[in-house]
């Protein structure tokens, strides 16, 4: 039976909390995003071009070893989420990763931005070895985040105003990094790139552990399941009997595609479309606002309408935005414009998706009746980063097939696929993600009633 729990033990000791998430806690919810955003927007917009630009890795060798990743990453994700939502300590379950695990993922972030003097095998080896270790590590504490607000409060407005703080805490924390990133490696770098990623990486890593580690010990743990035994064939079916998860992770894999895809694609199109990879930066300030104004007004959205439709309406929105660009090849006013509400459709997605999959884990328990909360949440983590792969692989796959050579003026044709890349196709991808919206099942209605009769059942 789930208890409220007013008391948490910290280091052996008994803390009274408040029976239900408050403002306070909210706003360190929100700072914990940013910490991981910090480190995640360095490594997840920058390995790429860091890769074939600095390090001077292959495309081929690169667009591997991301799929190598995501293949280790269906294993990995789900055990690690399991391993999460077992594990019980004074701290609590979720909060562990969140206190021991930020100084092991800042220095993994550096080793990813240094460049060793070794060549061949030796090389190779350690491009991969430090690329899964971020990986799983940055694991550990993405599903613990996720997964927090579902054992915080039991209302999902509250849930989806903690989504929306977040995003908006994240969004904000994507585009200023964004726009720091390049300045940062320029002036740290002084002319030398590999000094200039390896220097960034430390000052993010450290400005992340900080924050870490100052909001951690605010944000309790109150609606907490008792633990149960191991029911391997429960387990999988709380993900695959479960259309609305189902749905979402559709959903929120195509939305992460084509952020990850586009985002990658800028500092190419800036760079050699633009002709100045410092506008990345500015186009990243225009698209702040965007993302502010998708993570403020989701929550509300989401109340007033059916989630299902607030997603297919966010990728109506975009595909307009990315036809309109469309009609302006290497202009940058349009391209800020784009950027703008591209955002916003991220900022909105991004909630929807959170929002939506922590409603799952009670629809989970009320059909199978075993929560799995952060064997759910990690189905997010595992979608993203496969995402993140498909995306990359394919970007990189794109431009090795149109002659793409970094340093150099690329070819006129090679330029005008830039320009599609970056315009038109992510809109029309975007649009894919209606189809399991229009299948998503979970209505308000259909949610109230899943809630009531767990009640019922706790009695």
């Amino acid at each position: 039976m789930r208890t409220t729990v007013r008391r948490i033990y910290m280091s052996g000791k008994v803390k009274t909390i408040a029976a239900d998430v408050t403002k306070k806690e909210i706003f360190c919810f929100g700072m914990l995003g940013v910490a991981q955003s910090i480190v995640f927007q360095l490594w997840n917009n920058q390995m790429m071009f860091f890769y074939t630009d600095v390090f001077m890795l292959a495309p081929a060798f690169i667009s591997v070893m991301f799929l190598v990743a995501r293949i280790w990453d269906g294993v990995n994700d789900p055990i690690t989420g399991l391993l999460i939502e077992r594990t019980h300590t004074p701290f609590g379950r979720f909060k562990n990763a969140m206190l021991f695990a930020p100084i092991p993922l800042a220095v993994v972030l550096v080793l990813n931005f240094t460049v060793p003097g070794l060549s061949g095998v030796a090389m190779y080896a350690y491009v991969l070895i430090t690329y899964l270790l971020f990986d799983m590590i940055y694991t550990l504490v993405d599903v613990s985040f996720f997964s927090l607000p579902a054992v915080m409060t039991n209302d999902s407005n509250k849930r989806s105003s903690m989504f929306g703080v977040a995003r908006l805490c994240t969004g904000v924390t994507t585009s200023v990094a964004g726009i720091l990133i390049v300045p940062c490696v320029t002036m740290f770098g002084k002319g030398d790139m590999k000094q200039g990623y390896f220097l960034t990486a430390i000052v993010f890593g450290l400005v992340s552990c900080a924050i870490y580690f100052l909001n951690t010990r605010q944000v309790h743990e109150r609606h907490i399941a008792p633990k149960e035994s191991f029911e391997f064939k429960k387990t999988m079916k709380a993900v695959i009997a479960n259309k609305p998860l189902l749905m979402v992770m559709a959903f929120g894999f195509i939305l992460q595609m084509v952020t990850v895809g586009k985002s990658s694609m800028n500092m190419y199109y800036a760079t050699y479309n633009l002709g100045n990879t410092m506008l990345v930066s500015v186009v990243g300030l225009a698209g702040i606002p965007g993302m502010l104004l998708g993570s403020a007004v989701a929550p509300a959205l989401i109340k007033k309408f059916e989630a299902k439709y607030v997603g297919i309406g966010i990728s109506v929105l975009f595909l307009l935005d990315s036809i309109g660009l469309s009609f302006f090849e290497n202009n940058f006013v349009a391209l800020m414009v784009n950027n703008l509400v591209f955002m916003f459709y991220v900022g909105a997605g991004m909630v929807l998706v959170s929002t939506m999959t922590a409603d799952t884990i009670e629809y989970a328990d009320w059909k199978i009746g075993q929560r799995n909360e952060g064997f759910i949440t990690s189905t997010q983590t595992f979608i993203s980063k496969l995402a993140v792969a498909i995306a990359n692989s394919s970007v990189l796959a794109l431009i090795a097939f149109l002659g793409y050579v970094p340093n150099t003026q690329q070819a006129p044709e090679t330029l005008k696929a830039f320009f599609y890349i970056e315009s038109f196709v992510p809109g029309v991808l975007g649009m894919l993600a209606c189809i399991p919206m229009l299948l998503y099942p979970l209505t308000h209605k259909k949610y109230a009633e899943i809630r009531a009769e767990l009640e019922m059942r706790d009695k």
